[in-house]
């Protein structure tokens, strides 16, 4: 029996097990979500959600699909210091909505975890969107849900995505008919903790699409393109990281070394984005990126030991000398993301303090 890595076992299981007979006495005495938040929550909502409704509309505005130099613009605007980034809980969950019924129960949602840096880089910046938007609060999952028109920019180069989306050709298809983006907001924080991509059939399309772009999966997560460029690109920092950082190529030797280890602890089976398991909370390492912004949750599940779970869910123990080697690995890792993160920060503030004052 191979034993599989699960880290959102540890980072998402939270709850202890309730026997069925447990589980549908408390279901039965749990009262109705039916209540709705306070006047003045709602009216700071929907202040918050208007302001990222304008900084979306003008940092990211229907063009073209085609035209880059608008998605370039987008993703430097929003992976800055952004309202819409600094809105993002410090993780959020993507995905779709089971069948299209955006009004399920969101743990029924298949949904992949994201840090702010991640999602605010290099997947909103896909989205074009119109300005406008809708509130609405639902009970049942005690959340704000804004919709917001939104087309997908689907012929950008194919090393522009963060992953091969076209891995599944539903999932794609689903990407190029969408034309709305939903924010769950937290009344409790005026966080957003996820969002959906969805087909409204009664809005219009936003992005004025031309064809279908979707090539044929070759199973690479990542690959050389023909000139002879690793890909997709902003996995790798770049149009996010000044290219002057220091840290670049440290990034990705750690990270190379890090892959390594994830293999083989047979972690890379489980957390790509196929999701062959077929989890509920997908966390991905696949690239530097992504695993950049798991790191930190890595290593505290890893210094737990409470991996790996076999096929059956069963904790058991890590032998010593992975476990060390993986632990090692990913905290050198760690050290060198936080190390360019320091100096792009560094050098923003600047920037700042460079930048001559407003004439009065």
């Amino acid at each position: 029996m191979s034993h599989r890595f699960r880290f959102l076992a540890l980072l998402f299981a939270t709850m202890p097990l309730l026997s069925f007979a447990a589980a549908a006495s408390q279901a039965a005495a749990a009262p109705e979500k039916t209540s709705a938040p306070a006047a003045g929550i709602t009216t700071q909502a929907r202040s918050l959600v208007t302001r990222l409704v304008a900084e979306l509309a003008s940092a990211c505005p229907v063009r073209e699909v085609t035209d880059r130099d608008a998605f370039y613009a987008c993703r430097k605007s929003l992976f800055g210091a952004s309202l819409f980034r600094r809105s993002l809980k410090d993780y959020v969950l993507w995905g779709r909505a089971p069948g299209g019924n955006i009004a399920a129960e969101r743990k029924a949602f298949q949904a992949t975890q994201f840090g702010p840096e991640v999602f605010s880089g290099v997947y909103a910046p896909l989205w074009m969107f119109t300005g406008e938007f809708e509130l609405e609060y639902d009970a049942l999952n005690e959340s704000f849900k804004a919709f917001l028109p939104a087309g997908f920019r689907n012929e950008l180069p194919f090393g522009e995505y963060p992953y091969p989306f076209w891995h599944e050709a539903k999932k794609w298809t689903d990407y190029e008919a969408a034309n709305t983006l939903v924010l769950w907001i937290d009344p409790a924080t005026l966080k957003i903790t996820q969002l959906t991509f969805m087909n409204r059939p009664a809005q219009p399309a936003v992005a004025r699409s031309t064809r279908r772009h979707m090539p044929t999966f070759d199973g690479k997560w990542m690959w050389v393109d023909q000139a002879g460029k690793a890909q997709p690109a902003p996995t790798l920092f770049v149009g996010l990281y000044n290219a002057a950082n220091p840290h670049l190529a440290a990034l990705d030797s750690s990270y190379r070394k890090f892959a390594l280890t994830l293999r083989d602890a047979e972690c890379a089976n489980c957390h790509v984005p196929d999701n062959p398991d077929k989890m509920k909370r997908l966390v991905l390492l696949q690239t530097p990126l992504h695993a950049a912004a798991e790191i930190d949750r890595v290593i505290k599940a890893v210094r737990k030991d409470k991996m790996p779970l076999d096929d059956f869910g069963i904790e058991k123990s890590l032998p010593d000398a992975m476990r060390a080697r993986l632990l090692g690995d990913a905290e050198e890792f760690a050290a060198v993301v936080a190390a360019a993160r320091s100096w792009e920060t560094a050098r923003e503030r600047t920037a700042q303090s460079a930048a001559p004052s407003p004439a009065r």
